[in-house]
C-alpha cells in the first residue's frame, strides 16, 4: 500500500509539474499575443488594418492629406480676417481708431456704466488752425501735425483707454475708471504737452496747439448725446482762445 501510494504520489507530483509547465506557456502565449496585438489592430481613420486595401490605404491617406490642407488655409483665412478687421478699426493715416470703431467701443463703455455703475469720461481734442497749417506749409505738415496730437495721446493715456480720431482734425479719448475731474485734469496736461513740443518738419519745426472738452458720461445718456456734449465742451472752450 505504502509503495502504491508512493508510485501515484510520484506520477501526480510529475503530471503537476507539467501542468504547471504548460500553464505557465500558455501565460506567456497570452501576454505574447496581447503584446502583439496592438500592431495587429492598428487602424486608420478607424479601420482595422487588416481590412485596408492598398486602393483603400491610398484614398484614405489621401483624404488625411486634403483635411491637413484645409485646416492650414482655414488657419490661414482666420488670420487673414482678424488683420483685415483690424485694419478696418483703424485710421488710414494714423496709429489710432477711427470713428467707426470708436462709436462700438463708446458703445461698451456705455454698457459698462448701465450693468457695473463704472465712471467713464471722454475727452474731444480739437487741433487748432489745421487750415493754415496746410495752407501755409503744406499738407503733408497737417499731417505732420495730426500725428504729433496722435502720438501725444496715444504715449499719455493707459492701456484700457481708447484714443480715436473721429474726423478731420477732431480726436476723441475714453477715459476708463475717470471722472469728470480725472478727464479734465488729462486734458489739460495733454494740451500743454503738445504745446511745449513743437511739431518736427524737415528741420523747421512749428507748434501746434489744440483745444479740449471733457465730460462723464452718466447713466441713461446714449452715445449721440455723449458725443455732442463733449463736442460743446471742446468748443467752448476754443471760443476763449
Amino acid at each position: 500500500m505504502g509503495v502504491s501510494a508512493m508510485k501515484i504520489n510520484k506520477s501526480t507530483g510529475a503530471t503537476s509539474a507539467a501542468n504547471v509547465e504548460r500553464a505557465g506557456a500558455g501565460k506567456l502565449s497570452a501576454v505574447t499575443a496581447k503584446a502583439a496585438a496592438p500592431a495587429d489592430e492598428m487602424t486608420l481613420l478607424g479601420v482595422p488594418d487588416a481590412e485596408l486595401t492598398p486602393k483603400v490605404r491610398a484614398a484614405l491617406m489621401t483624404l488625411i492629406e486634403d483635411v491637413r490642407v484645409l485646416r492650414s488655409e482655414l488657419d490661414q483665412t482666420r488670420a487673414r480676417i482678424s488683420d483685415l478687421e483690424g485694419l478696418a478699426d483703424r485710421d488710414p493715416m494714423l496709429n489710432v481708431f477711427n470713428r467707426r470703431a470708436f462709436a462700438r467701443e463708446l458703445d461698451r463703455a456705455l454698457a459698462m456704466i448701465d450693468r457695473y455703475q463704472a465712471q467713464v469720461s471722454l475727452l474731444f481734442i480739437d487741433l487748432n488752425d489745421l487750415k493754415k497749417i496746410n495752407d501755409d506749409l503744406g499738407h503733408a505738415a497737417g499731417d505732420a501735425a495730426l500725428e504729433h496730437v496722435a502720438k501725444m495721446l496715444t504715449g499719455n493715456v493707459r492701456q484700457t483707454d481708447v484714443v480715436a480720431r473721429i474726423g478731420g482734425d477732431e480726436f476723441a479719448v475714453l477715459l476708463v475708471q475717470a471722472d469728470e475731474a480725472i478727464a479734465s485734469a488729462k486734458g489739460k496736461q495733454i494740451a500743454a504737452m503738445i504745446d511745449a513740443v513743437r511739431v518736427d518738419w524737415h528741420g523747421a519745426p512749428f507748434h501746434a496747439g489744440v483745444s479740449w472738452g471733457a465730460i462723464e458720461i452718466t447713466d441713461g445718456i446714449s452715445a449721440q448725446e455723449a458725443m455732442t456734449l463733449a463736442d460743446e465742451a471742446m468748443y467752448a472752450a476754443k471760443k476763449q482762445k
